[in-house]
């Protein structure tokens, strides 16, 4: 596939949505609408343990895009050029009030692929919950967010998943591959 031209469908203060022309190997022209952001950005995600009871911690997080509250990991959107150690541990203490530190990453991964262009940075982090500044987490939400912070065992989760579902809330992918298939009867039709 050779691209050979994009044309800007819609533009909002923080997404494009474009339509992007290709010529593939047979010489068919094709078309792929995808999503790009506005400014130069990238994505963190934090997936944290309480040490030492080992207990993961969730979100349980509104999301206007999908009107519905979806079980997650602490995540957001950074500036291109800033640290993505740095930009996840501040998304941890904002949206959990938790401080905690980075014991292993990723590195830039593409996700949604189909759709979007983003980049991702998974962090795996300890929170130590008999520091000081672990035994009162306070929140430092923006006005758009709401979120619930959810302490869970890792064999809870997979029944914890299956409930949340079954009361008509949405479990995010990263969730799910880490717990979900550990679920007793997992399977949907």
């Amino acid at each position: 596939m050779k691209k050979t031209g994009e044309r800007i469908i819609g533009k909002g203060n923080w997404l494009v949505l474009r339509e992007d022309t290709f010529v593939s190997e047979s010489g068919e022209e094709v078309h792929w609408e995808c999503i790009a952001r506005t400014s130069d950005t990238y994505v963190v995600v934090v997936v944290a343990r309480l040490m030492p009871s080992g207990r993961y911690v969730l979100l349980r997080q509104y999301r206007q895009a999908i009107e519905n509250t979806v079980i997650g990991f602490c995540a957001g959107v950074a500036p291109a050029g800033s640290d993505p150690e740095v930009e996840a541990l501040r998304e941890l203490r904002e949206e959990t009030g938790f401080v905690g530190h980075i014991v292993a990453s990723s590195g830039p991964l593409k996700v949604n692929v189909g759709v979007s262009n983003d980049d991702q940075y998974i962090f795996s982090a300890e929170i130590d919950e008999t520091d000081p500044l672990n035994q009162h987490p306070q929140q430092e939400l923006e006005p758009s967010e709401e979120i619930e912070v959810v302490l869970m065992m890792k064999d809870e989760i997979p029944v914890f998943l299956l409930s949340e579902q079954a009361a008509g809330r949405t479990v995010g992918p990263g969730v799910w591959y880490m717990f979900g298939a550990l679920a007793p009867l997992a399977r949907h039709a």
